[in-house]
């Protein structure tokens, strides 16, 4: 197999559209007042495209009357449509995570015989199917394909799949549970979701809600906590108000330790409350942006040190989201522009395809590179030392592999 060596940024089909995106008020409050806080101009998302236009204006918002932070302009359900399929490994729980969210939820007694249990944003059905076979269950997804998947895995564990828009939600009979797993941040509309999930419940029903928050949110990560995938960042105070607002009484209130989550068991509340004014959540995102600036330091220093030599050869792991970043917030590809790269990537639907012009191959291409001229850089966070030991397993010598980061933090 022949080896395609390209330059960055040689490609000429990427474009953006308006279409992509749509502005809208608060999540939170509705107020239409807000101040860009961070901004990253024509972030592609993932491969090369003549097709599609897959570029769009980041620019994350805070609001100047509930000081909810929030992406605006958010993705429009074209947007999804063209910016999300190939975003599979780039979100979604670590292993054996749903396992223990159904023994939390099986400690707190909220799976009993009988219970019926709503999940939204169920996807394929997974976390349902490994509750109590006495438990009735219903998964409710805008995922049409991930929903089809569910029924055909799942077509005996007796799990009712429906797709339907969250804001639309209609069942019989109240469900005992309601459960949102890291859903919430995705949604452009996440107090009018709860609202209508209000409307639906009586008085005994539970919900359990998860989220990450911003006062956990700080590690050494470039992608940092503003995910380009979540459509509100919340906080902890942002989360109270989303849930007061929508008439939901909070109960219990959980952070993880190991990993960014906080979860939220509430029942019903017969009133909706006012916003509170979340004055400390500005002196908290100067604090996020500071030690998140740190960490691009920290980054780039580590570039900085690489030695170049002429016609260098550049192998980078990973075509995802944290290769993007690493474009916007470094001077990796922008002082090495005469370099020449291609991309390993273990996800098939990215291999076989470009990113701002560079070749994708699967990572078997390793072992088939003259390492004398040539170095790997490891684009992730979290799977930094998997692939630093499978690249030294398929011949890379160690001394070849570059590691952005010292230590990992699992968020």
């Amino acid at each position: 197999m022949s080896i395609c060596w390209s330059k960055v940024d040689t490609y000429i089909g990427n474009y953006s559209s308006p279409e992509l995106t749509r502005y809208r008020p608060c999540p939170i409050c509705g107020s239409i007042k807000s101040k860009v806080v961070l901004e990253l101009n024509d972030f592609q998302f993932f491969t090369d495209s003549y097709e599609n236009s897959k570029r769009v204006n980041i620019r994350e918002c805070m609001c100047l009357n509930c000081f909810a932070i929030y992406l605006n302009p958010g993705h429009s359900n074209y947007g999804i449509e063209v910016l999300y399929p190939q975003a599979s490994q780039s979100y979604g729980s670590s292993e054996g995570r749903a396992d223990e969210e159904v023994a939390w939820l099986m400690d707190k007694g909220l799976l009993k015989p009988g219970q019926k249990v709503l999940d939204i944003g169920c996807y394929d059905g997974s976390f349902l199917a490994r509750m109590p076979e006495d438990v009735e269950k219903v998964g409710i997804d805008m995922d049409a394909q991930a929903i089809n998947r569910g029924r055909q895995r799942f077509k005996n564990q007796g799990i009712e799949f429906l797709i339907e828009d969250f804001e639309n939600v209609n069942i019989k009979n109240a469900p005992n549970l309601i459960t949102m797993f890291h859903v919430l941040k995705h949604l452009s509309r996440p107090t009018a979701v709860m609202r209508k999930l209000r409307t639906i419940s009586d008085s005994d029903t539970c919900l359990v809600v998860e989220v990450p928050i911003l006062e956990n949110g700080c590690t050494d990560d470039i992608n940092g906590f503003f995910s380009v995938l979540h459509m509100t960042h919340f906080s902890r105070g942002s989360l109270k108000n989303c849930l007061s607002r929508s008439g939901w009484n909070i109960i219990e209130w959980h952070e993880q330790t190991d990993y960014n989550g906080c979860m939220i068991l509430a029942k019903p509340s017969d009133e909706t409350a006012e916003h509170s004014e979340n004055f400390q959540d500005i002196i908290l995102l100067n604090k996020y942006l500071s030690g998140w600036h740190d960490s691009l330091c920290k980054a780039n220093f580590k570039i900085i040190q690489i030695q170049q030599e002429d016609n260098m050869y550049f192998v980078i792991w990973g075509a995802g989201l944290h290769t993007e970043f690493l474009y916007h917030t470094t001077i990796f590809f922008h002082a090495n522009r005469n370099c020449l790269y291609i991309i390993v990537d273990s996800d098939e639907m990215k291999q076989g395809k470009t990113w701002r012009s560079i070749s994708i191959y699967a990572p078997s291409v390793l072992t088939k590179i003259d390492w004398s001229h040539a170095l790997l850089l490891l684009s992730s966070y979290q799977n930094q030392e998997i692939m630093a030991n499978t690249a030294h397993c398929a011949g890379v010598p160690y001394k070849k592999i570059i590691r952005l980061y010292d230590e990992i933090h699992v968020h």
